[in-house]
């Protein structure tokens, strides 16, 4: 034991001459002397070195050394609270949104499925081939369909208020089924709102498909066959779950209406969309 108090009696005395401190400034030295008894500064600050012809003997050092040891034991230092970083912090969302709900968009109680494929964010269109303000949006949102990212998805759905739109609706899954949607559908609305023709009988339309390409054997299995009026009644349903009241709407991942007082154009129907397609990006 008493080997082991000169070794560190050695030890001490070494330390002491090796922590020395860059002489001070008058002021930085007051500073340090004014400083609490707590604080980091009087922590920090190492004591001041007696003269050389003061240095304690061993038998002093060592004394001292037994009374440090011992108030150390009796007065640890404070506990302090230890904070670990979160291992992996979670990615920063946006919150400061611009459309404020029942201003430009309302939220379905219950989120309706969708036709797009797994991991897409589906845009649903609702409209109908006989409203002007359909007719309007189609190049508008023909352009933005193909902006969207990889992840979003644009759909369209008939609406299916009346039998004029159900007959329209059925153009329009009638062009789908054979593939001319792309052409059906541009001279549908033109039909109606340029050549004032109203495409609500069966002779009309038919003659209509027979433009392009489609031949009247071809269009009468398919503008009554059953994968049509599936598709009727699925538009028929959505109508009524999604609580359309005006087109054209988008129905964004089966769960937000663009249907707020505040919309008033093109504009601001896509710029709404695109905020409600990344709100679903966050949340799901």
């Amino acid at each position: 034991m008493k080997q082991f108090r000169l070794v560190l009696v050695v030890t001490l005395l070494g330390l002491l001459g090796a922590c020395v401190k860059a002489p001070e400034s008058p002021s930085a030295a007051a500073a340090s002397n004014n400083a609490p008894a707590d604080s980091v500064a009087a922590i920090a600050a190492p004591a001041t070195q007696p003269a050389a012809e003061d240095a304690p003997t061993a038998e002093a050092v060592a004394a001292s050394v037994d009374e440090t040891i011992e108030a150390v034991a009796q007065s640890p230092l404070p506990a302090r609270d230890i904070v670990l970083p979160a291992a992996n912090p979670p990615a920063a969302q946006q919150t400061n949104w611009q459309y404020k709900e029942g201003d430009y968009y309302s939220t379905l109680t219950a989120a309706q499925g969708g036709s797009s494929a797994a991991g897409k964010i589906e845009v649903a269109e609702v409209f109908w081939y006989g409203c002007g303000h359909c007719y309007n949006l189609e190049p508008v949102i023909g352009d933005w369909e193909k902006r969207l990212p990889a992840d979003v998805s644009l759909v369209r759905i008939p609406v299916m208020w009346n039998p004029t739109n159900e007959i329209h609706a059925r153009v329009f899954y009638t062009a789908e089924a054979l593939g001319k949607r792309a052409q059906i559908s541009p001279a549908m609305f033109k039909a109606i709102h340029i050549d004032n023709k109203p495409m609500t009988e069966e002779p009309a339309i038919q003659k209509l498909f027979e433009e392009f390409g489609v031949s009247a054997e071809t269009f009468n299995k398919t503008f009554r066959s059953f994968a049509v009026e599936s598709q009727l009644r699925r538009a028929k349903d959505l109508t009524t779950k999604y609580r359309v009241k005006g087109v054209p709407l988008l129905v964004v991942n089966g769960k937000y209406l663009t249907d707020g007082p505040q919309i008033k154009s093109h504009d601001d129907l896509l710029a709404v969309a695109e905020e409600l397609v990344q709100r679903e990006r966050q949340n799901p």
